[in-house]
Parts: structure tokens; C-alpha cells; sequence
């Protein structure tokens, strides 16, 4: 027959085992919230090379684009200047002039001497920063099509609040926000102020 010192212990037992499960509970939560930390940071960073991979891809498509385009433009020029001199020595000669070939000359140099921008792409970032903002632009087309320079083009992409860099600083950029991520000194998305100063060290 089990007595009040009987049920007494029991109880006492039956405490420190809830006790013991209570805490081990604790400790399987922090665990599994540690685990969970580790699962978001790691699919960030898998997020960042799935980016990389494919602004990476982007540029090589476009610096192929410029590529080709100067080549077409070269070959233009060629022939535009092969037709100056001709025009312009032809024309000359019909007025009499004894320097006609000269003038051709003059005029098939003007042509050839045109310089147009080519293969110069960039990465820009506006204002919703990595990964959302992040874009590449050929900044020489940008430049033939609007008859201005490149550093014009790019003063007016930074005027209009784009971050720029060349591709290899992106990747470097990139490396760095890697690490901080799997450090949990940052998260995505990364403000465009953020990727600034990962840019200056």
C-alpha cells in the first residue's frame, strides 16, 4: 500500500522529469532556430550565385553585341570612306583642281577619322539594390544611340541615382556579401547605400 512519502517522491520524480524534458525542448528549439538561420543564410547566398551566373552571362552576351557592331561599323566606315575619296576627288577634279586626290584624301580621313564608342558594358544598381536592382547596360550603345560620350552616359546614369561598376568589381562585391551573409552580418535585400561602402573597402 503506497503511503503519502510514496506519492510525495513520485511527484518530486515525476517534477524533475518535466523539469529535464523542459529544458531539453529549449534546447531542441534553439537548435532547430540555429539550423533554420543557417538554411536562410545559405539559400541567400545560393540566391547571389544564381545572379552572379547570370549577370555574368548577360555581359558576355552583350560585350559578343558590341563586338559584332563594331565590326559592322568598321567595315561601314571603310566603305564610307572609300566613297568620300571618291566623291570628293571626283568632284574636285570636275572643278579643275589640281589637288583632287588630296581633297579625297581629306574627306576619306574624316570619315575613318569618326571614333564611336564600342564594348563598354556595366552593371548598374538602382535604388532596390541587391538582388532586386541589379542590371547590365551596354553603355556604348547607350552612347551611339544618344551622339554622346560615354562619361556622359555614365554621369547621367549616376545622376539618375545608378550605382555603376564594371563587372569584376560585381563579382568582388558579390564575394564579399557572401561571406557576410554566412557571417549573419547582413541579409538580403542589400540597400543600394549598403553595396556603396562594400565598394570603398
Amino acid at each position: 500500500m503506497e503511503t503519502i512519502a510514496d506519492f510525495e517522491k513520485w511527484i518530486e520524480t515525476t517534477s524533475s522529469e518535466l523539469r529535464q524534458q523542459t529544458i531539453a525542448v529549449k534546447r531542441l528549439a534553439v537548435a532547430f532556430a540555429q539550423c533554420n538561420i543557417q538554411l536562410i543564410r545559405r539559400d541567400q547566398v545560393a540566391r547571389l550565385g544564381i545572379l552572379k551566373s547570370r549577370i555574368m552571362e548577360e555581359v558576355e552576351s552583350l560585350k559578343r553585341i558590341e563586338s559584332a557592331a563594331q565590326m559592322g561599323a568598321t567595315k561601314g566606315a571603310f566603305w564610307g570612306g572609300a566613297a568620300a575619296f571618291t566623291i570628293g576627288s571626283l568632284f574636285a577634279a570636275a572643278k579643275g583642281r589640281q589637288d583632287a586626290y588630296y581633297i579625297g584624301a581629306q574627306m576619306a580621313g574624316s570619315v575613318l577619322s569618326r571614333k564611336v564608342p564600342f564594348g563598354t558594358v556595366l552593371i548598374t544598381i538602382d535604388g532596390q539594390g541587391i538582388p532586386k536592382g541589379v542590371k547590365v547596360v551596354s553603355i556604348s550603345r547607350l552612347a551611339r544611340e544618344s551622339s554622346m560620350s560615354e562619361s556622359e552616359v555614365e554621369t547621367s546614369l549616376k545622376h539618375d541615382g545608378y550605382l555603376l561598376m564594371t563587372p569584376e568589381v560585381f563579382a568582388k562585391v558579390l564575394e564579399k556579401v557572401d561571406c557576410e551573409i554566412l557571417d549573419g552580418s547582413v541579409c538580403l535585400p542589400l540597400a543600394r547605400s549598403e553595396v556603396m561602402k562594400r565598394l570603398t573597402r
